[in-house]
Parts: C-alpha cells; sequence; structure tokens
C-alpha cells in the first residue's frame, strides 16, 4: 500500500499542474515486508523424477507444482493451504490454478482436500510412484 502526496497549486487545475512533483511514500512496515520478499528463495532439491513428471502435465501444472514446493521449503509441512493471494502473487489466476491442482492430484503429484469457501489443502507427495504401479 502506497500513500500518494499531491500537491496542487492555487489555480486548481489539475491540467495546470504539471510542474508539482508527485511522491510516493514507503511506510516503514511495507518496507519490511518488500525486505523480506527479497530475500526469498526456491529451496531444493526438488526431485528430478517429480519435475519432469510436472513439466509434461498441461496448462499451469508445473508452476503451482513450482509454487506448492516453494511453500514447502518455506513451511518445511508437505501439506499446505493454497491461497488465492499466493497464485496472484505468481501470476496465476484462480481458476487456472484450480484446475492445475486437478491436474496434479490426477498423476498422483498432490492429494487436496477442497471445503466450500476456504482454500483447498494441498498435500505434496515426495515418491514417484503412482497409486496404480507397485
Amino acid at each position: 500500500m502506497y500513500l500518494l502526496i499531491t500537491m496542487c497549486s492555487d489555480k486548481h487545475d489539475h491540467y495546470l499542474d504539471e510542474d508539482i512533483s508527485i511522491r510516493k511514500l514507503i511506510l516503514p512496515y511495507e518496507k519490511e515486508k518488500a525486505d523480506k520478499k527479497s530475500h526469498m528463495f526456491l529451496k531444493g532439491p526438488i526431485p528430478y523424477p517429480l519435475l519432469i513428471k510436472a513439466s509434461k502435465l498441461p496448462g499451469k501444472a508445473l508452476h503451482v507444482f513450482i509454487i506448492l514446493w516453494f511453500l514447502y521449503g518455506m513451511t518445511k509441512n508437505k501439506t499446505i493451504n493454497l491461497k488465492n493471494s499466493t497464485l496472484r502473487e505468481f501470476g496465476i489466476q484462480r481458476h487456472a490454478g484450480y484446475r492445475a491442482l486437478k491436474v496434479l492430484e490426477k498423476v498422483f503429484l498432490v492429494s487436496v482436500i477442497r471445503c466450500v469457501g476456504k482454500n483447498p489443502q494441498v498435500t505434496i507427495h515426495s515418491n514417484n510412484r503412482s497409486r496404480g504401479e507397485s
């Protein structure tokens, strides 16, 4: 959130006020938040077979898988609540993210618990075998 400061002249005509500068003021808590985000990274290693499997899937499945792995690295928990705001931060629309989750679930890379009105709870499966394999 930015606080926009504008200064108007006595003319009260915004079209004539082009010579007055506009500054953005960043609040202290926003600076801390920006500093924290600049130090984030994707924690590895991502198991190569899982990465290959996810890369062959359609749509944004690989993107969502990498986001899930990123969140797993941050929380050290393989069960994650996938928020819409997180998807948006990575440039993925809500419905595209949900379609990707269905595809990832279909190939047994993740399992998803869905509840109406709540974020999906996603568990990453780190083994490479699908349920039909022995």
